[in-house]
């Protein structure tokens, strides 16, 4: 009786896709455009085309659909080309990490922040850092919380810092400092005068945050104190960075929350004030993984011990 052929690796149909046909896909994404890819590419159109043609033949599927003013992305091509793009990012993180690693005197320290650090502890603690240790390489990386816990969980940063106490779930942790909440108005409202500001005053409020982080812990902090006064918070999201919600409150289109660490930044017709009662803080801490064993993680910490000592957080 013959011996059945192994089966086949369905992966093995893709091989013959080039990176020439990725990156010619994302510029065609980019540009809307067959024939501004080809500009941009510095190839002919025609080429450009047959490329892409190809990469659709191989997958199956039509990766955009072809209009008389351009190229827009199919629903499929979308999602395709979003994960084409997280592969070609990986793929430039492990050469510049295979990179860094062939120089032996150099160490790498990758550290994710979802916070601005214009102005507080964990700036000082960088400047010490790079005082110290200037050969160690420091890496900094913002996203969003869930992708840099994410990203520690498989070693690919060394240290997380956001809003929030340490979590045994996560690993070893540190709490760096408790930092003073301030609103954000415009310099010309009447509450740009005051030395601070109760909840119950600001209650009615429109308050504008970001869609992205840290917009989601902002948004749910500003409920979680409203509801205590027995009103549901008027709360807008926009798809901007905190620079652009810093634009819009200068604007006057409303008013947004702020920690300590922010206010390094300037920002036009925009004035801070301390909201709250004087105790009021939040947490920010540090999280690393226990097993990791990079030198320049526990240098890093050890600065970072000592700032928190120095503001009172570490006792």
């Amino acid at each position: 009786m013959p011996t059945p052929d192994p089966p086949r690796d369905q992966r093995l149909d893709l091989l013959p896709i080039k990176m020439q046909h990725l990156l010619n896909l994302l510029i065609v994404a980019e540009t809307g455009s067959f024939r501004k890819a080809g500009t941009h590419l510095d190839i002919g159109q025609s080429a450009v085309s047959r490329r892409v043609q190809r990469l659709e033949d191989l997958l199956g599927v039509s990766l955009f659909e072809r209009r008389p003013g351009g190229a827009r992305l199919t629903p499929v091509g979308n999602r395709f080309a979003e994960r084409v793009r997280r592969i070609l990012d990986d793929l430039n993180e492990a050469i510049e990490a295979a990179q860094s690693g062939a120089v032996a005197q150099i160490g790498v320290l990758r550290l994710g922040l979802i916070e601005s650090f214009s102005r507080g502890p964990l700036r000082g603690v960088i400047e010490r850092f790079l005082a110290e240790y200037a050969d160690v390489e420091l890496n900094l990386i913002e996203s969003d919380r869930s992708d840099l816990f994410t990203l520690l969980s498989h070693r690919r940063i060394d240290l997380v810092y956001a809003a929030g106490m340490p979590t045994p779930e996560i690993g070893d942790g540190l709490l760096l400092a408790n930092e003073t909440i301030f609103l954000a108005v415009p310099s010309q409202h009447q509450w740009a005068c005051r030395e601070r500001l109760s909840w119950k005053e600001i209650e009615a409020a429109t308050f504008i945050v970001s869609a992205r982080e840290p917009g989601p812990a902002i948004h749910d902090y500003i409920v979680r104190r409203t509801s205590n006064l027995g009103r549901v918070a008027s709360v807008r999201r926009h798809r901007f960075g905190r620079e652009g919600i810093m634009s819009l409150v200068g604007l006057g289109l409303g008013v947004s929350l702020v920690a300590d660490h922010w206010r390094g930044v300037r920002y036009p017709n925009v004035t801070f004030v301390p909201l709250g009662d004087e105790d009021e803080r939040v947490p920010f801490s540090l999280s690393w993984r226990p097993e990791n064993d990079n030198p320049a993680l526990r240098r890093f910490l050890s600065l970072a011990r000592i700032e928190a000592k120095r503001n009172g957080a570490l006792s």
